[in-house]
């Protein structure tokens, strides 16, 4: 703060000055027609000269050397501070230099307040004008005064005529924190223009737009934004991600997952919702295969984390695809997850079903049982499809067993007395004794 404060007071203390007319209040609203560079110099030409006084230049010069010499910034402002400066120029610069010290010391209330006494009173050399203007005004946007803020970077802009793109950043900034949305975009566009001219294209303006697209629901817009920004600004990682959810909030899946997938081959997605967001996408255009396997490779890895709710999901799209196997291996990893009982139960009788269609019957069986020690809800049913385990791994004397356990529960009933048939005979036709 002290090398940026000392580059704002200068060491000429005792320079001369030129002496304009007060600017016009400007309302909110930023006037983007800036003088051209002749309009500037004229103005510039047509001040006259003026100095502080030698009363108060020895005070000044005494402040300056306490700041700059021993780093005594109180020092510096109590030598100023019961200065009464006469001429409205003397009191201007002092209230300048003054309010440069009180925000070195953090004191922001008092500096703002006489940084713009110093501002409005348009009386300063042309440089140290233009310097206290931006001042004031980046006082203000640091305290959260943005109207103020708006105010006094319209007037540096028309004091200077200069295209500064960071100025331009900044009232788009302000307008963004005063909920001014629609105001966002021009200094923005103008930020993106000047930022061109010197060579350079920024990230920041195209944000500060889509942010402004995003607030007021104009996804579309927002849309456009984030393609000419990775036109130029390919390497933006985040915006790919951006882009792609843009597109879902459009219901455009096909763009959206092209979107994602270029992301997640150049390696761009590095958090778990970006993860989530493809396989949503690969779930919604019914590509249950690669929904799953991207879920479990990135649980695997670390980058989605390690939930029964995340295992079940991609067990769920595996299922779906018809990888039964691949689904009951996540199942059973989602029980081992659960800390609800009834829960765990429930994905065991999941696990047991995949591997039931998988034709795995022992590790269906196991499953199963699993299912029922930790009380399953509809354990009848869950019988039912133990007994149909044991049946087609030609276990049948477990097979009766279960059946008759499924027997005792009257939703099951009628099914299970028809499955002790079928069992005895498979049994007796077999030459096994039950």
């Amino acid at each position: 703060m002290h090398k940026k404060l000392t580059a704002l007071i200068s060491a000429s203390v005792l320079c001369t000055v030129l002496a304009g007319a007060p600017a016009p209040a400007l309302a909110q609203d930023i006037n983007y027609n800036l003088p051209s560079a002749q309009t500037v110099q004229e103005r510039k030409d047509s001040r006259s000269n003026q100095a502080v006084s030698e009363r108060v230049g020895r005070r000044l010069m005494t402040a300056l050397d306490l700041y700059t010499e021993e780093q005594d910034v109180k020092g510096a402002i109590a030598e100023l501070q019961d200065i009464d400066p006469r001429e409205g120029f003397d009191r201007a610069y002092v209230n300048r230099f003054l309010g440069n010290l009180y925000a070195a010391d953090e004191q922001f209330e008092r500096a703002f307040d006489l940084v713009k006494q110093a501002a409005d009173a348009d009386v300063l050399g042309w440089g140290d004008q233009a310097t206290v203007l931006k001042l004031t005004a980046d006082l203000a946007l640091q305290m959260e005064r943005y109207s103020d803020a708006v105010v006094y970077y319209g007037k540096w802009l028309q004091f200077t005529g200069e295209r500064d793109p960071d100025v331009f950043m900044r009232i788009a900034n302000a307008f963004y924190e005063m909920k001014q949305y629609e105001k966002i975009i021009r200094p923005a566009d103008i930020a993106i223009e000047a930022f061109r001219a010197k060579g350079e294209e920024n990230r920041n303006p195209y944000i500060m737009k889509v942010a402004s697209y995003y607030e007021r629901k104009m996804y579309a817009e927002a849309v456009v934004v984030l393609e000419e920004g990775l036109n130029v600004l390919p390497g933006e990682k985040a915006w790919w991600n951006q882009l792609g959810m843009m597109y879902m909030l459009l219901e455009n899946t096909q763009k959206a997952l092209q979107t994602m997938e270029i992301a997640y081959l150049a390696g761009y997605l590095d958090k778990e919702s970006h993860f989530k967001a493809l396989v949503q996408l690969y779930s919604n255009i019914e590509v249950p295969y690669k929904a799953a396997s991207i879920m479990e490779r990135h649980i695997e890895s670390g980058d989605i984390e390690k939930t029964s709710r995340n295992y079940k999901t991609a067990a769920s799209s595996y299922e779906q695809a018809r990888e039964y196997a691949k689904a009951a291996v996540l199942y059973g990893k989602a029980a081992q997850l659960e800390d609800e009982r009834s829960e765990r139960a429930d994905v065991y009788r999941r696990q047991g079903t995949a591997y039931l269609r998988a034709e795995e019957f022992t590790k269906a069986a196991d499953a199963y049982l699993k299912a029922i020690d930790n009380d399953v809800e509809n354990p009848g049913r869950v019988y039912m499809s133990l007994t149909e385990a044991y049946f087609y791994n030609n276990n049948f004397r477990e097979a009766l067993k279960y059946v008759q356990e499924a027997k005792k529960f009257s939703n099951e009933r009628r099914n299970a007395s028809s499955w002790e048939q079928y069992i005895r005979q498979k049994a007796s036709n077999r030459g096994v004794s039950l």
